[in-house]
């Protein structure tokens, strides 16, 4: 039985018992884990005050029991709270969203630092007062989706693997990204997209941060993007736009 200690940013929390609590957290150092907190619900003995809750940074020491996925996480010390979070609805509504994709893509105790900076970096630009909460959440789910290795594809047909023809692309969600006049029949039901969202498309996907895009443009990038999840992850989001 290994002992370990990391900072861990909490995705959800479910009660467990009269006392106790399952949360899933993603680690700095060890991806994302399920564990196991006992008396964090004892309103006699309030162990933790506000560690522990959803969208919380934590340091945590837990035990890797090494015949489980469940491990008992001992002790935690709350280092953030991201409360600015909780003063607007449409800024929590993105910073869950966030937190519940990450919770669909991530394995369990599979190790994943840049998955871990880019969820904490977009809390504390969620929480810092940032407004360009569709830009925000565009990012992320570009970046997260590159670092789990199936983003879109916006360079070329996902048929042919050829480059559009004088800008007649079309988006296929089911495809997974670009398809080309030629290979239409893979998707009779894309759309075409057009060549200015395509390009802000793709330089959303390049940026290193949120982009400031037209709010038209936005609003197509999101659809398309909202359409390729639900294609494309295991179980339906719940914070989902569309």
């Amino acid at each position: 039985m290994g002992i370990h200690t990391a900072d861990a940013i909490v995705l959800r929390q479910y009660p467990y018992r009269e006392t106790s609590v399952l949360v899933t957290c993603l680690t700095d150092r060890f991806g994302k884990i399920k564990g196991l907190v006992k008396g964090l619900r004892d309103a006699q003995r309030p162990r933790y005050r506000s560690a522990m809750e959803p969208l919380t940074l934590n340091r945590i020491v837990f035990y890797d029991t090494r015949t489980s996925h469940l491990h008992l996480i001992s002790q935690c010390e709350l280092l953030g709270g991201y409360d600015q979070l909780t003063r607007d609805l449409d800024v929590m509504q993105s910073a869950c969203s966030c937190a519940e994709l990450t919770d669909v893509v991530v394995e369990v105790d599979e190790p994943q630092p840049a998955i871990f900076r880019l969820l904490r970096e977009t809390l504390q630009r969620l929480a810092s007062g940032e407004r360009r909460l569709a830009s925000v959440r565009i990012h992320f789910i570009l970046r997260l989706l590159r670092l789990a290795g199936f983003h879109p594809q916006l360079d070329e047909c996902t048929g042919c693997a050829q480059q559009p023809r004088d800008h007649h692309a079309f988006w296929s969600a089911r495809q997974g990204g670009l398809v080309c006049e030629r290979c239409l029949h893979q998707d009779p039901q894309a759309e075409v997209i057009p060549p200015a969202v395509l390009e802000a498309f793709v330089e959303c996907a390049e940026a290193e941060g949120p982009n400031r895009v037209d709010p038209q443009q936005t609003e197509a990038i999101q659809g398309y993007l909202d359409q390729f999840l639900q294609w494309h992850l295991d179980r339906p989001l719940k914070t989902l736009t569309t």
